[in-house]
């Protein structure tokens, strides 16, 4: 039986087909095994490597095309947390998908705002793993209903916390003196935005992400978006699951319906 394709960009503008190849990053090796072996079954993934440290997995990865990494949280030589940061700023990022023993709510929140695709703990059944797994080909996140549940209380959690801090800072700031604002000012990190309840996450968009946001609405397809911007299905799914990301959501349906609330209830 063959397995389900994505197209690439070939030499010379060809399309080339094939499916995503994956790594399974755990120190235990029964473990790896019984992974490698459900994932194999899966159609348009194959198991091409494997790793049992965060620098076997690193080293791996020079010489190895991989598209998804299976990343477990309790490595010997490292923190898993700190490996999916690593991955996830290389030029060409692969699909990480965290594997924990327990759902942990402070692991759950740093890895998938680190850059992580996914989250399952370690008692997720194989048949879960079939339905939940081929939702990469469709840039949606691997995690189930409970967990995805989870991560959006969390990230709210985590909205409102900033949001009573820039409270406190501007309350803070406007009983201050001029001289004391302007030392407070020159205090704050550029690189962290206070949250500003007026702008919308929509606006946290890329170009590119906004682009393909649009026709996401429109019903179009992945396929039909790749072919409408003349890039890989593949690409597609890594905008959409920065899309889903920065919108508190994990799935399309959920991403499309929050348009209409972040337009303030006009669906334009």
């Amino acid at each position: 039986m063959s397995k389900s394709t994505y197209s690439t960009p070939g030499k010379g503008g060809l399309s080339e087909e094939r499916s995503l190849r994956l790594m399974i990053v755990d120190d235990h090796e029964l473990l790896r095994q019984g992974l490698r072996k459900v994932i194999n079954t899966i159609k348009g993934f194959t198991v091409v490597a494997e790793a049992n440290s965060c620098q076997d997995a690193l080293t791996q990865i020079q010489h190895t095309k991989v598209d998804v990494v299976f990343v477990d949280l309790s490595l010997p030589d490292g923190n898993g947390s700190e490996l999916v940061r690593v991955l996830w700023q290389r030029s060409a990022p692969p699909a990480i998908v965290v594997l924990s023993a327990t759902l942990n709510d402070d692991l759950l929140l740093e890895t998938m705002l680190a850059g992580a695709s996914g989250y399952l703990t370690k008692d997720v059944l194989a048949s879960e793993m079939a339905q939940l797994l081929p939702g990469l080909h469709r840039g949606e996140m691997v995690m189930t209903p409970s967990i995805a549940s989870r991560l959006i209380h969390l990230l709210i959690q985590k909205c409102l916390t900033l949001e009573m801090n820039r409270i406190t800072s501007e309350s803070d700031t406007s009983a201050s003196t001029p001289a004391d604002q302007n030392q407070n000012s020159s205090d704050i990190h550029p690189n962290i935005p206070l949250l500003n309840k007026e702008v919308s996450p929509l606006s946290h968009l890329t170009p590119q992400e906004d682009k393909i946001f649009q026709l996401m609405r429109l019903g179009l397809s992945n396929k039909q978006i790749a072919s409408q911007l003349a890039i890989s299905r593949f690409t597609v799914g890594k905008h959409i699951q920065n899309i889903l990301r920065k919108l508190g959501v994990t799935n399309r349906t959920q991403a499309a319906s929050s348009y209409t609330a972040f337009k303030g209830g006009k669906d334009v």
